[in-house]
Formats: structure tokens, C-alpha cells, sequence
């Protein structure tokens, strides 16, 4: 049974160490911050890097175990195969991108790996991300930052515009708990209808915009305030932020 070494338990890796534990197929090691990540990396033949992109080079510099015979997957936003593979001293690199909705088996992973992986491993990491929802294996590293802005950032960006359907109606009167549940249970409830239909975006709106009904008011509006606009900007905001991370 293959050994794997989760760095860092935050949400994220804290979510993937309790899927992988339910799924049984790993003997799984848990390194905490204050863990000596030294005695626990050295047990483990995968490592998955989940600490946070500005806490990477601390890290490294801990590390002084020879990780050259290791698996590394990576989820650190921002952080190149090569300045991992340069920082830890290792090869067999895989940088993967899941999001939040990992927590219920749902997330779309985006990965990409090191020339010095094999097939067999790639089958490995293939296994390990599907644990987690949808896996796609990408031919760049560009890919994964473009669209882990829409993927990654996303769920970060959904909830957002919650809040602030929950903010407009704590503004006209509404409970504050009240608000939260209904913007809660409409973003929960549209995600589901499109999931079971599989509709397309644009026909999912169109269908609840009725022709000179509340909806296509709302949408109207919101469109001649530059939302569009408004979106790319934050969407690219997140991307230069990505590649501040990455130098």
C-alpha cells in the first residue's frame, strides 16, 4: 500500500486526507505545521504539497531529507513544477489545481506533470485526484492558471455575489440569518438544476429571464453596469496575483 504524506491541513488538505482516508487505498500521514516534516516526509513515497503558495519557501527550507525518490503533488497555486523542482531537490513533480468543492467529491482538478513522470505514475495521480471529483490532465502550466481562475477562484466568486444578494435584502428589512439562508439555498438550487439538466449558461438564463420580466430588468441592468467588464477585471487580478506567486 502506497505511503502518502499530506503537508499542511488547512481546508484543503484537511478535506483531502479525510476523502482519502474513507476511500481506504492509501496508508495516509497527516504533517502539520507544528509536525517535524522532516520524520514524516521520510516515511511516505507520495508528498502532497497543500501549505499556502507564500509559505512554500519556508518550507523548503526546512526540509533537509533527500525527497529525490519521491512522488510530489503539488496544489499550491502559483507555484512552477521547475521552482519546486529547484526548492525540494526533486524530479517526479505534479502540480495540480483542485477547488473547493473538493470537500464534497466534487471538484474539477486540473493537473499537469514533469517530463520524469512515468505512465505508471501518472495512472497513480489519476486515481488520487479522481478521489476528489473530475480530474483533467492539461498539456501546459498556463492552462492551469487560466483556468484555475474561473475553477479555482470561482467558488470564492459565487460566494461573493451570495453575499451580496444577502446584503440587498438585510438592506430592505430582511433578517440577517434569513438572508444568508435564502442566498444560500438559491446559489445551492441553481447549481443543481443546471447540474441535473445539463444546461447551457446562456440557456439557463434565458429560461428564468422572460421577455420584459424581473429577471432581464435585473440582468439588463447589471450588464449596462459593466459586470461583464467588472468580472474580467477581478478574473485578471487574480491572474497577476497567480504570477507574483510563481516568481
Amino acid at each position: 500500500m502506497k505511503k502518502i504524506c499530506i503537508i499542511g491541513l488547512g481546508n484543503m488538505g484537511k478535506a483531502m486526507l479525510d476523502i482519502l482516508s474513507k476511500k481506504g487505498e492509501f496508508e495516509l500521514i497527516g504533517c502539520k505545521k507544528k509536525d517535524d516534516v522532516n520524520i514524516k516526509a521520510a516515511d511516505a513515497g507520495i508528498l502532497i504539497l497543500a501549505v499556502k503558495p507564500q509559505s512554500f519557501e519556508e518550507l523548503a527550507r526546512n526540509v533537509t531529507v533527500d525527497l529525490g525518490g519521491k512522488l510530489v503533488i503539488s496544489i499550491m497555486a502559483g507555484i512552477g513544477i521547475e521552482k519546486i523542482q529547484k526548492f525540494l531537490k526533486v524530479k517526479r513533480v505534479v502540480r495540480a489545481l483542485p477547488n473547493l468543492a473538493l470537500k464534497v467529491g466534487l471538484s474539477l482538478t486540473l493537473w499537469k506533470s514533469a517530463d520524469e513522470i512515468s505512465n505508471e505514475e501518472k495512472s497513480l495521480v489519476k486515481k488520487i485526484l479522481a478521489s476528489f471529483g473530475q480530474e483533467v490532465e492539461v498539456d501546459s502550466e498556463e492552462k492551469i492558471s487560466l483556468i484555475g481562475v474561473v475553477s479555482g477562484c470561482g467558488p470564492g466568486f459565487i460566494a461573493y455575489f451570495g453575499e451580496k444578494m444577502a446584503e440587498f435584502l438585510i438592506k430592505h428589512g430582511i433578517d440577517k440569518v434569513e438572508a444568508e439562508k435564502i442566498a444560500r439555498q438559491t446559489l445551492i438550487g441553481t447549481g443543481e438544476v443546471v447540474k441535473e439538466n445539463n444546461w447551457d449558461l446562456t440557456d439557463m438564463r434565458q429560461k428564468v429571464s422572460s421577455k420584459g420580466g424581473l429577471t432581464e430588468a435585473g440582468v439588463n441592468a447589471m450588464e449596462a453596469g459593466g459586470m461583464g467588464e467588472i468580472f474580467s477585471n477581478g478574473a485578471k487580478a487574480a491572474l497577476n496575483r497567480e504570477k507574483e506567486l510563481s516568481k
